[in-house]
């Protein structure tokens, strides 16, 4: 993984996955974060201008892989996160990013603690819930498509002076 990422980069150029709720309402209000099903309806419409409604004019913040994850099984979920989300993912960076540092795509995740890397593999894995428990789901190459190495984490500084890490940023998907 690459050095740690301090300034608000992330929140206007590339693909990140967030799980500070503070950070996420410095960003935006509750009610501008979208939805995975709106982001692949705007990925099969060809992202219409009209329909992104982007932050700022420059970010788009998604609720809901994880709860979408955590119905499929293990296998089942890398397939569709492989085949469905990844390509929306590309899509958004390319079309709306103009190769990624025009906009940020950022993945809302509510529950860090269900996501770990994994140094022996270089990925961050998703801790399945419910009957598929002792399993894990390797996110970060279903998303980032094996740009890993490259994957910085977001680090604020708290109000009591701490450094947080907050999220997980990748300028661009190579």
């Amino acid at each position: 993984m690459s050095s740690d990422l301090r300034d608000s980069t992330w929140m206007q150029s590339g693909i990140s996955i967030l799980w500070d709720a503070d950070a996420l309402n410095e960003l935006c209000p509750a009610d501008s974060v979208r939805s995975l099903r709106e982001l692949l309806r705007l990925y099969e419409a060809g992202w219409p201008e009209d329909g992104l409604n982007l932050i700022g004019k420059r970010t788009l913040v998604i609720a809901g892989l994880e709860a979408t994850m955590d119905t499929l099984s293990p296998d089942d979920a890398v397939e569709w996160l492989e085949q469905k989300v990844y390509p929306a993912i590309r899509s958004f960076q390319d079309s709306v990013a103009d190769g990624g540092g025009e906009a940020a795509l950022i993945l809302w995740f509510a529950d860090q603690r269900r996501l770990a890397y994994t140094a022996a593999d270089n990925t961050h894995h998703w801790h399945c819930a419910t009957q598929h428990r002792s399993k894990s789901i390797p996110i970060g190459r279903c998303i980032w498509n094996g740009a890993e190495s490259s994957v910085r984490k977001i680090v604020a500084t708290g109000a009591d002076g701490r450094q947080l890490h907050i999220g997980l940023f990748l300028r661009r998907i190579s």
